[in-house]
């Protein structure tokens, strides 16, 4: 099966928005906010790749095309 995945940058949240967040609990039992270095140790090599190449394109040096497939 083939797809694309797409992210788009809507801003910083401020701390209120953060409080407002919400998920489905069948689908997600928490979600967290981390800098770069922790999601780094927490997260698998491929997903921090995903990771990192969203937080430079934020910063200027994007977009990126990345294959995440063997």
């Amino acid at each position: 099966m083939n797809k694309i995945g797409l992210i788009f940058d809507g801003g910083r949240l401020t701390a209120g928005q953060f409080g407002r967040i919400r998920f489905d609990p069948a689908e997600h039992d928490m979600w967290a906010v981390h800098d770069l270095a922790t999601w780094q140790e927490l997260v698998a090599p491929l997903a921090f790749t995903r990771l990192d190449a969203v937080e430079r394109a934020r910063h200027g040096d994007g977009p990126t095309f990345l294959i995440t497939h063997t």
